[in-house]
């Protein structure tokens, strides 16, 4: 578990203790408001750039801005009058761990180590970015706190929790992680989202299986925790499957410009 991780997690617990009993007459599989979400992107925001000093070089936050609201485009086409109103933004964090992540209500931070791992392939980038911009359009996050985590959270308040019930909400934040179904969601959600925007679908199998280089190599400490599951063979068949089936399908050569 990564400290960008721990942070965002904790973040969210704060904003959670005041709301959570009266959440506890709701009803459905989330129970978060879209207002809700964005509040708790900002403050997992702020915990981020708190821990991490923002990529200031030029070409890397122009290069992330531009292909994350190219992006945003192709998730507009896909999901029509679905699509949500978030405030999404786009940043680079300078570290060389190899990452990315999203928050509820629309932040999305791109890892340098990241970037320097996709190198010029414009279309594995986008698609990292895409299925980032999925999790959110889905609203994962949402619904994995409220499944897992308020039933805990309202009996530990309902108790007048010491600080070991504190401790115990917070490591179960900690660990939230998204569903198996989740994850295929978001990357069938992030292919459409990057054909749609002209880009090559097929970035996402090439960062796939870059990823599982990196993690056979000697230097998988690098590796951060992207909130996957492991990257099966099956899992990259799906996205083969998918890609293969789409429509009139641009060529990776006028995606990137190349």
């Amino acid at each position: 578990m990564t400290r960008t991780s721990r942070l965002i997690r904790i973040g969210v617990i704060l904003l959670f203790v005041p709301v959570a009993l009266s959440l506890m007459s709701c009803r459905g599989t989330n129970l978060l408001s879209k207002q809700d979400e964005i509040q708790i992107g900002k403050e997992g925001s702020a915990a981020i750039e708190k821990e991490y000093k923002l990529d200031t070089n030029p070409e890397r936050v122009a290069l992330v801005q531009e292909i994350g609201q190219r992006v945003l485009e192709g998730m507009r086409r896909v999901e029509g009058k679905r699509a949500p109103d978030f405030p999404f933004t786009f940043k680079v964090l300078d570290t060389k761990q190899i990452n990315a992540v999203s928050l509820p209500g629309g932040p999305v931070y791109v890892f340098r180590g990241l970037m320097e791992q996709v190198g010029d392939d414009r279309d594995m980038l986008a698609s990292v970015i895409a299925h980032e911009v999925a999790h959110i359009v889905a609203r994962h996050a949402a619904k994995q706190i409220s499944s897992s985590i308020l039933a805990d959270l309202a009996i530990s308040l309902g108790t007048k929790g010491s600080a070991q019930k504190a401790a115990s909400i917070a490591t179960s934040l900690v660990m939230l992680q998204y569903s198996r179904d989740d994850e295929y969601d978001a990357d069938r959600r992030a292919i459409l989202y990057t054909h749609a925007a002209g880009y090559d679908p097929e970035g996402l199998v090439r960062f796939f299986e870059k990823l599982q280089k990196i993690e056979k190599s000697p230097m998988k400490g690098l590796l951060a925790n992207l909130r996957t599951h492991p990257l099966t063979e099956n899992r990259i068949l799906r996205a083969k499957k998918l890609i293969a089936e789409l429509p009139d399908r641009q060529p990776a050569s006028a995606a990137t410009g190349q």
